[in-house]
């Protein structure tokens, strides 16, 4: 009896036999990724979700505002690679704006307080606007009205992202937190609402000691 000859693998079959090799190990490359990917957004949430926690018991009502800004100011100036920080207190019925703490060039500053309807910036925006407000670019801080201190226009070492978060009432803010960058749009969508939740607990405190 003849045994059936099964020849050689046809040359089709081998092409297919070798596209699937290909598929295969695209879908193995792009599962990777994801898996990357989802590992660094986990990774991001714990940080996040750890420095909400500790913000929520460092930052207590009956702290000074001084003591406060500060508190704020170790928090996030490292983790969100600022290059500017401050926390501005303000007194609508004096028309008046004054700084618990204003951190910039790496190093705190005096600036002293003014009439807020005087210096129409971005602060003035965000407290009358009872909103935050963010610009992505210089340009476009300039545009909207920023003012810049005299240390800024000295060494022109001026920021390019600006978010600005009034605290407390947002009907009757008490305040605003600013955080600025070096780098043009360097605030997230996901980062803003860190930095608005942070917010949150700081008018909180300051809303407590007031």
């Amino acid at each position: 009896m003849k045994l059936p000859s099964f020849g050689k693998p046809k040359v089709d079959d081998s092409v297919a036999q070798a596209e699937r090799v290909l598929r295969l190990d695209a879908e193995v490359t792009s599962l990777r990724v994801e898996v990357q990917d989802l590992r660094e957004l986990l990774g991001h949430l714990d940080s996040e979700r750890d420095l909400l926690l500790l913000a929520s018991e460092q930052l207590k009502p009956g702290m000074s505002a001084q003591a406060l800004a500060e508190t704020m100011h170790a928090l996030v100036f490292r983790p969100f690679d600022l290059a500017s920080f401050y926390v501005a207190q303000v007194d609508l019925e004096k028309d008046l704006l004054t700084f618990p703490l204003y951190h910039e060039g790496g190093k705190a500053r005096h600036l002293g307080p003014y009439v807020l309807s005087e210096r129409p910036g971005l602060t003035a925006k965000a407290l009358f606007s009872k909103k935050p407000v963010y610009t992505r670019t210089l340009e476009e801080a300039q545009t909207q009205g920023a003012i810049f201190t005299p240390a800024e226009k000295g060494s022109g070492l001026i920021p390019s992202s600006w978010y600005g978060v009034p605290l407390g009432d947002p009907d009757r803010p008490l305040g605003l937190v600013s955080f600025q960058s070096f780098h043009a749009d360097a605030f997230s969508e996901d980062r803003r609402r860190i930095m608005n939740a942070l917010a949150v607990l700081l008018g909180a405190a300051l809303q407590g000691y007031r």
